[in-house]
């Protein structure tokens, strides 16, 4: 399994150290359907990876003594979209309670987001990383303006 975010490259070398006799044939494929595009000889190349390149790659060389087959999973991670649904309550002079819904588009990634508040001049910023926690108590960080 290999993790990339969007637009990074991904190699797949399917060049064999020592082949007798040599190959004849590479045959690349994405979830089991041939892909012809970015393959060069035995070197599968996409320059700049999108989320819908996650998928599984093999590669299946073959000679006359038979055929051998690589694989491996590629995931592709992009930033994930804005929660939704966002709503304060309980606001008092120096406590507030805001809540939320995940976003509709996780960024592709499999573990749940977690997100993290910053209050900077009486600004409230929502940042993620990766908790299903979907409300988040604020007392003693709001200052009265």
């Amino acid at each position: 399994r290999q993790a990339f975010n969007e637009s990074a490259s991904f190699t797949l070398d399917c060049t064999p150290s020592a082949a007798n006799p040599p190959p004849s044939s590479y045959v690349f494929e994405r979830d089991e359907v041939e892909i012809t595009e970015g393959v060069s000889g035995s070197i599968l190349l996409i320059t700049s990876l999108e989320r819908n390149d996650t998928g599984n790659y093999s590669c299946t060389v073959t000679n006359e003594a038979g055929n051998v087959t690589i694989a491996t999973e590629v995931l592709v991670y992009s930033p994930p979209t804005v929660p939704l649904q966002l709503l304060s309550r309980d606001i008092g002079l120096f406590s507030a309670t805001i809540s939320w819904s995940p976003p509709s588009d996780n960024g592709g990634t499999e573990q749940p987001l977690k997100y993290s508040i910053n209050i900077t001049n009486n600004t409230v910023t929502l940042s993620f990383t990766t908790s299903d926690v979907t409300t988040m108590s604020l007392t003693n960080y709001l200052q009265h303006s």
